[in-house]
């Protein structure tokens, strides 16, 4: 009796193969500001336009770039039968590794689903794709990217490709190619050196706070942007703690919440210092510039990161107050306010390089100067300005000149 073996065979396609066409296609630039609602931005009407076959997300805001892609990748598996479908991890370690990843990758690309229907490939958190040693200056891996970048524009029928990234050489080849290859989609972190990063960081927590029903008070929220850093990966995961520990019976933050439940990260500390200052907190604002000198901070990078800024802002929101009384307790009110100041009182406000007021920083300061008086506000400016002397002139312990401002600061 003869045995019959039936052995099936994966169909590779020679590439490219021209079933669809390319679209002419730019790189698109997200913040905070729109990052949130890019799947509707993909599918209109919730179908995925025809002549889009490969998307590419990246950028600076890991944790965005990451969301979007998983998003895309559930929303173009939806319907399929799941067997052509494969997520393929894109760290590598060496040049041969990145090699291997992006051939093994093209190679699931030009194979066709054995059981017919849609395909979907992820290439998920390439890490060779930006300016590295193991990465876009190889120039093995170059021409690995190139020839997925070929791939990725000649897709067959009904095979579909996600690539999420961190960082990206803009300068190689396969980038400028792949912006008519695929939709190629851009997320950058919140730049917080410049004026103006409050409003937006607030913007975007709220943004991501709305789904899980969470809500902050005014207090709560200028906390959390400050404890936070500016990536949506770590928002959104102290937004979760914070959605277990108040459970479903509480839904607004406090700022004793944030206090408890949000970590204190480096880059914060400048906030916390501040915050202690204008609280009157003599002890805590010298334990924080402790830890800070502890680390090798200099005595003068923390002076005018942490306590001049706070201190020329309380003094600002004093003289504005009792010359122009703005209402403090409304954050537009206050910013309407301002905005309808005369041309003396402009010159009192940090402006952004619009050329338009921050008055953000001005309207925290406010809320906080309660019983300071001009004069105080005055003389602690003066003390500032005598510190900062002392710690680029004279050969005084810097820890011995802080803890002396600190108390006259919170001193009344």
């Amino acid at each position: 009796m003869f045995k019959i073996r039936l052995v099936i065979l994966p169909c590779i396609l020679p590439s490219p193969v021209a079933q669809i066409k390319p679209k002419i296609a730019t790189v698109s630039k997200y913040t905070a500001r729109n990052q949130i609602d890019l799947e509707a931005f993909f599918w209109s009407n919730g179908r995925v336009p025809a002549e889009i076959a490969s998307f590419v997300f990246f950028g600076s805001d890991e944790g965005a770039a990451a969301t979007a892609a998983a998003a895309a990748y559930a929303r173009l598996a939806e319907g399929s039968d799941g067997w052509g479908n494969e997520t393929i991890d894109g760290a590598a370690a060496t040049v041969d590794e990145a090699v291997e990843i992006v051939g093994r990758t093209i190679s699931g690309l030009q194979m066709m689903n054995m059981f017919g229907g849609r395909k979907v490939i992820w290439l998920k958190g390439a890490n060779f794709l930006a300016d590295t040693p193991q990465g876009a200056r190889s120039e093995a891996v170059q021409q690995a990217l190139e020839e997925l970048v070929d791939t990725m524009a000649n897709l067959p029928e009904e095979t579909f490709f996600v690539l999420s990234a961190a960082e990206v050489d803009k300068r190689r080849s396969f980038f400028k190619k792949m912006g008519s290859a695929a939709e190629v989609k851009e997320f950058s972190k919140i730049d917080t050196t410049k004026p103006g990063w409050e409003g937006e960081l607030s913007a975007l927590t709220l943004r991501m706070a709305k789904p899980l029903g969470l809500g902050f008070d005014n207090a709560a929220l200028d906390l959390f942007i400050h404890r936070v850093n500016e990536s949506t990966r770590q928002i959104s995961n102290e937004l979760a703690k914070l959605d277990v520990y108040l459970g479903p019976e509480r839904r607004t933050v406090t700022a004793d919440d944030v206090e408890l439940m949000v970590a204190v990260s480096r880059n914060s500390v400048v906030f916390e210092i501040s915050r202690a200052i204008e609280n009157g907190n003599s002890r805590l604002a010298v334990r924080l510039v402790n830890e800070q000198l502890e680390h090798g901070e200099q005595g003068v990078s923390i002076m005018r990161a942490a306590i001049v800024p706070t201190v020329r802002q309380r003094f600002c929101a004093r003289l504005l107050i009792d010359t122009y009384k703005p209402d403090t307790g409304n954050y537009r009110a206050f910013d309407a306010a301002l905005n309808r100041l005369p041309a003396e009182g402009r010159k009192l406000l940090p402006l952004k390089k619009d050329g338009t007021p921050n008055t953000y920083g001005l309207f925290n300061a406010a809320r906080t100067v309660g019983k300071l008086t001009l004069r105080k506000a005055r003389r602690d400016l003066q003390a500032c300005a005598a510190a900062d002397k002392a710690l680029v002139s004279s050969g005084l312990d810097a820890r011995d000149i802080l803890h002396k401002l600190i108390v006259t600061l919170t001193t009344a």
